[in-house]
Parts: C-alpha cells; sequence; structure tokens
C-alpha cells in the first residue's frame, strides 16, 4: 500500500483511491464530514462513498441508533473517463482536498471542501485540460442509492448486514429530498452548477474542449437538515473558505524547528481536530471516529472528554464549553441510566448517543467502564481552570447527582473500614472485571471531592459528611516502600504474557479476548494515564514508579496509548522514549498503525494525545488555582516550538527552545 509523503502545509499520495486514503483525506466542517473516495469511480456498494452530518442519528433496533450515512452528492462524473493514474493531496493551509488525474490526453483536477465559512455547504470544482480538441459530458450527480454498514462493538466481527436508514421523497435534476425510515426526520440536498464560475441550469454540461484551454465546472451542495434555510448565497464560497481557515490556524498553528515531515503530521493533527468539531454548537460532540467514519455507530466516548478536550480549552474555548455543555444537558439520562441500575444519582454512558443513551452492546465494557462518569467531571473541571468560565447551577447539580452515584456503586467493607469497587474495567481493558481499580477509584474520589468543594452548600448536613466519609474511605492501592501505585487487586496475580507484539497487528486478533483478559498485560496506558492528569499530584518517585513496573506491560493495542506513554516519558526526561511514544502517536493514522484507519476512520483520541504530549508534556504547559507555567524539555528533534494559547480570556504566545521558554501576553 502506498504512504503518503508529508510535507510541511499538505500531505501527497500517489495511486488508487483505497478506504486507507478515503480515511487520512476526510475533510470536514463540523457540521458536515465527507471521506476522501474519487469522484470519477462509481460506488461498487451502497454504503461506499461515505460522508455524514453531525448530530444526524436513526434508530437501527430498539435502544440502538446509528450515525446516517448520506448519499453521495458530491458526484462529479466526466463521462466515459477512466483515471490511469491519481495524485491526491490534502491542502492543510486551506482545506481543500485535490484528486488529479489523465487519460485519453485529458487532464483533470477535483477540488472539494466543506466550507469552513458556511456550515451547511460542500463544493466540487474540477478544471479540465485537454492536450488535444475533444468533446466530453461531465455529469453533476446527486446519488441516492445509500445505506448504512452498522458496526459491530466487537472488533473481531466482521459487518455484512446493510440497513436501510434513509428512503428518497423526491429527486429532481438540481435537488435530492429523503427522509429517515424510522423517525421521519428529513434532509435536502440542493445542487447548484457553475460554468467558468457562472451558473448554468443544466445538471449534464457537454463540453467542446480546445487544446490547451482549461475548463472549470464546480458545483455547490447545500446539506439541509430538519429545514434548516438555505442561506444566503456566496459570490466566491473558496475564497471566504480559505478566508475562514487562515483565521482558525492564526489561532491553532503550533510552529516546529523540526522536520518538514514531523510539521506536516502535527497540522494535519490539529486540522482533523478542527474538521470534526462544531465549535459554537452545545448540541453537538465528537465521536471516537468523528465525522470520518461510522464506527462506534458515531457515538461519544470518554475519547472526547478525557483526550480531546485539553486542545480546545486551550485553543478553541467557546468549543471546549459547548462540548462540556453538551454532558450537562444529557445529565437527565445519566440519571435515568443510573436508576436502570439500580444506583443513586447520575452515571453517564460509556458509548453516549446523541440523545444520552447508553449505546454499548457489550455487558463487561458497557457495565463495567464506569470511570466514564468521573472523566465527565474531571473533564469540565479542567474546562473551567483554563477558560475561567464560571459553574453554572446545572453543573453544580451534576457534580452532586455523579457524587452520589459513586457513594451507591462501592461497597462499604466493615472489616477493612473502606469502601471498595468491584466489577470495573479501568482505562487498561485487559485486565478482565477487576476489584479497585486505581485509576478508577481515584477518579471517584476527585468526583466527589469536586462535589463537596463547590456544590457542599446544596447538601444537608447528614449527606454532606457522608460523603465527606466516603471519600475519605474509598480505597487506594498504594505501596510506600516503593512509592508505587498498584492497577488494581488483581493484575499481579495474573498469568505473564507468553508471547510480544508481533509487527502492528493488535494482539485481540490472535488471541481470544477472553484469554487476553487472563493475561498480565495492559492493552493501554491505565496508571501511566492517571499520572499525567494530576501532574502535580504524585512525586516524580511515585511517576517514575508507575513507568518502570507499568510500560514493559503495555502493548499499546489501542490508538489511545502511544501518546499518553510519550507524555509522561517527557515529564521523566525520558527523552528517547518520549520521541519514539510521540512519533508513534503522531504518526498513528498517517502511516497506519494497527492497519485499522481504513477501515475505522481516523483515531481521534490519538490527535488529541499528540497535541497533550507536545503541549502537556514537551513544552510543561499547565494551570491550577489561576497559575499557569510552561518549562519546556525540547527532544534533539526538535530546535524549538511555538504557540498560541488562551487561558482565562486572554491569549498569550509560548516560544519555547532548549535554552528557555517564553510567555507573553498577545493583544
Amino acid at each position: 500500500m502506498a504512504m503518503p509523503v508529508i510535507h510541511p502545509w499538505r500531505i501527497d499520495l500517489e495511486g488508487p483511491v483505497s478506504d486507507f486514503s478515503e480515511s487520512i483525506f476526510a475533510v470536514g466542517n463540523g457540521y458536515l464530514g465527507i471521506r476522501g473516495f474519487s469522484l470519477q469511480t462509481p460506488k461498487a456498494k451502497p454504503q461506499e462513498h461515505a460522508m455524514f452530518r453531525a448530530g444526524f442519528f436513526e434508530p437501527v433496533k430498539p435502544g440502538i441508533t446509528d450515525m446516517v450515512q448520506l448519499p453521495d452528492v458530491l458526484g462529479f462524473i466526466v463521462s466515459d473517463f477512466r483515471p490511469e493514474s491519481m495524485i491526491q493531496s490534502l491542502d492543510l493551509q486551506h482545506g481543500i482536498f485535490t484528486q488529479c488525474w489523465k487519460a485519453d490526453g485529458l487532464e483533470v483536477s477535483a477540488e472539494r471542501m466543506a466550507s469552513m465559512a458556511d456550515r451547511t455547504l460542500i463544493c466540487v470544482r474540477e478544471t479540465l485540460k485537454p492536450d488535444h480538441d475533444c468533446s466530453v459530458s461531465v455529469r453533476a450527480v446527486l446519488n441516492d442509492e445509500v445505506v448504512n454498514l452498522p458496526v459491530n462493538d466487537d472488533q473481531m466481527t466482521e459487518e455484512t448486514e446493510t440497513v436501510r436508514l434513509l428512503k428518497t421523497v423526491s429527486h429532481t435534476g438540481s435537488e435530492l429530498l429523503m427522509r429517515t425510515v424510522r423517525s421521519g426526520r428529513e434532509i435536502r440536498f440542493v445542487q447548484a452548477v457553475f460554468l467558468n464560475g457562472q451558473p448554468v441550469p443544466e445538471a449534464v454540461l457537454h463540453l467542446d474542449l480546445r487544446a490547451g484551454d482549461s475548463v472549470t465546472v464546480e458545483k455547490r451542495v447545500r446539506v439541509l437538515l430538519d429545514g434548516e434555510p438555505a442561506g444566503s448565497g456566496r459570490n466566491d464560497p473558496w475564497e471566504e473558505h480559505c478566508r475562514a481557515w487562515k483565521a482558525i490556524w492564526q489561532d491553532c498553528d503550533i510552529e516546529l524547528d523540526a522536520d518538514e515531515e514531523i510539521q506536516g503530521a502535527l497540522r494535519w493533527n490539529l486540522f482533523q481536530l478542527l474538521c470534526n468539531n462544531a465549535g459554537e454548537d452545545a448540541g453537538l460532540s465528537v465521536g471516537a471516529r468523528g465525522l470520518t467514519h461510522g464506527r462506534y455507530k458515531g457515538n461519544t466516548f470518554w475519547d472526547t472528554d478525557i483526550f480531546m478536550l485539553p486542545f480546545y480549552c486551550w485553543q478553541r474555548p467557546e468549543a471546549a464549553r459547548n462540548l462540556v455543555q453538551y454532558r450537562v444537558d444529557r445529565l437527565p439520562e445519566a440519571r435515568e441510566l443510573a436508576k436502570k441500575q439500580n444506583l443513586a444519582g447520575a452515571r453517564y454512558p460509556w458509548m453516549c448517543a446523541a440523545d444520552g443513551h447508553e449505546q454499548c452492546e457489550s455487558w463487561d465494557i458497557g457495565l463495567c467502564e464506569v470511570h466514564i462518569t468521573a472523566d465527565v467531571v474531571y473533564a469540565m473541571h479542567r474546562m473551567l481552570e483554563i477558560t475561567g468560565a464560571a459553574m453554572t447551577a446545572e453543573m453544580k447539580l451534576l457534580l452532586l447527582d455523579t457524587a452520589r452515584y459513586w457513594k451507591s456503586r462501592f461497597t462499604w467493607e466493615e472489616e477493612k473500614q473502606q469502601y471498595s469497587c468491584f466489577f470495573v474495567k479501568g482505562p487498561d481493558e485487559y485486565c478482565g472485571a477487576a476489584v479497585n481499580n486505581t485509576y478508577t477509584n481515584y477518579m471517584a474520589k476527585n468526583n466527589v471531592e469536586l462535589a463537596l468543594r463547590y456544590a457542599g452548600d446544596l447538601l444537608d448536613e447528614e449527606e454532606r459528611n457522608g460523603l465527606r466519609f466516603f471519600a475519605d474511605h474509598i480505597v487506594i492501592l498504594y505501596d510506600p516502600a516503593a512509592a508505587l501505585y498498584q492497577q488494581d487487586e488483581m493484575f499481579d496475580r495474573m498469568e505473564p504474557l507468553p508471547v510480544s507484539r508481533d509487527g502492528n497487528e493488535p494482539l485481540y486478533r490472535t488471541i481470544c479476548f477472553d484469554r487476553m483478559q487472563r493475561y498480565r498485560a495492559l492493552k493501554q496506558a491505565d496508571l501511566v494515564q492517571l499520572m499525567v492528569m494530576f501532574p502535580d499530584r504524585f512525586t516524580e518517585s511515585e511517576k517514575r514508579a508507575v513507568w518502570q513496573k507499568y510500560e514493559p506491560l503495555t502493548v499499546h493495542d489501542s490508538s489511545l496509548s502511544f501518546g499518553v506513554h510519550a507524555h509522561l516519558a517527557f515529564q521523566l526526561g525520558l527523552m528517547d522514549k518520549a520521541w519514539d511514544y510521540f512519533t508513534r502517536s503522531l504518526f498513528f493514522d498517517l502511516k497506519n498503525m494497527l492497519h485499522n484507519t481504513g477501515r475505522e476512520g481516523v483515531h481521534m483520541a490519538s490527535l488529541g494525545a499528540t497535541w497533550q504530549a507536545l503541549v502537556y508534556g514537551m513544552l510543561g504547559l499547565w494551570t491550577e488555582g489561576g497559575k499557569t507555567a510552561a518549562d519546556a524539555h525540547l527532544p534533539e528533534a526538535v530546535r524549538s516550538v511555538s504557540l498560541s494559547v488562551r487561558c482565562r480570556g486572554e491569549k498569550y504566545r509560548i516560544a519555547a527552545t532548549r535554552e528557555q521558554t517564553l510567555i507573553r501576553k498577545e493583544g
């Protein structure tokens, strides 16, 4: 498989379009996401040529929804024309993806974008250059043949059954109206066609081309959900789109004095974080694969709260506030889930649907990954700390109800005088159903303490004292002689892993998942994760002890792991390890590290973990209690770093070299 060539502001790939290239060349504007499929090649299957609209979900069976795949309305086909070769290029600076091909003496350059200046607008334009006189036809197609291929929660299950979620209501040459089959939501696609910048009424253009001439055909498609207005027409949407990206990069770019491949890969990571978030809309979150694929049904996980949110807090604070508000607004559903599980308060779902309901169909994951509730609280508190936003009455209720959940989820052991948590999965996920997972217990304790700190005045004395006693008696497994936090009560009793990972293939593809859970091996960072989330609460000795014990036992069968390990390695001054893990996280999708980028889409959490490894780990940026500082420790491969961040309403410029780290306020 051909791999991309990475430039500071551009990603190139020569070769045929594949599911891998479709993922890495996905573009979007937070509301609309378009995979990098070929405009010229017809669909082989109706689930191909995937496009998505944020927040657009439909039931596939009782209680389970899927992110609706949109029809291919980008089709702009040069008739009787098959490319001999394909050169693909993603312009990161301007947010434009281009595919170029040549056949029969005709060269075609096809550009596409999802407008950053107009959220309902997507555009494609083709420039045709013949080397001889010829006649061609170009068809602007609204292809309504589309189905969903729901992806099973089990990564070992191959999906084969499609489901039709959209049906056509009306279809003309310039407009397609479709309706969801169960809920009756409507989505409308309105197409306008242009020839050399001038609107034309035809959807099929017959062109007589002269050798050496250049002709540009364009179509603009509005994607309107649930009766959205069409909006005003724009004279040059491409120019406005580029202008919007210029403003975004002024806030969000990170400049590295390093190898150009490193710089370009970092910008691609940032580009995807920006393309997949509708920052001004609190009704939309970011799924585990954003708008690049339907994996995990498009649902929201802790990936958003723990891995992606810090980027938005520091560089897109409005987006961060809205992502937190998304969780706050789904507190009623979290209460409903806790009640369903015979517990008090509010418990957030592991796989959160757009309406706030649990979507995980695997009992051990859905019921045991309880740390998500404390992750939501942690993320909310960090957002308030970084942005300076005020704690609202709704947020206080969230703190109280999640604290009540934890008290009901733990078990009081009288003989040990401690609260214990049974049958949980920490971040590791290869640990089986553990007892007293330290990450989970520590995060629950933090959750309750934040509730007492910010909302204790809303409690009566009896409940306040009860929560205080609960927090003080949560067991945290710690060996003071070794300064070592222990993952859980069962981990050290597991059988050592008898094999090592061969190449990039994850072990769960060669070892039964049930068997894998009984080995002493970590899928991804667990206590390493905890260390970086509270950098001021643990001593260097404690961090180093965690690293020395658990890093060799981690097989990194998840996109969430490399960036977190890089983060802690930078903090510990393990520069060779840090750089190795950082580059693996940085290139996770661009180099298809787990061989699943094509069939699963872009791993959004890896993008966020990479940003944290750089900004929190390498640069040492942190803010706590209103005090912000940075102390960079750059690896040999990076000579300097500079970026802008926003903290508590102010904009700052951070510039770091090997000699010094400077922070100055910008106007």
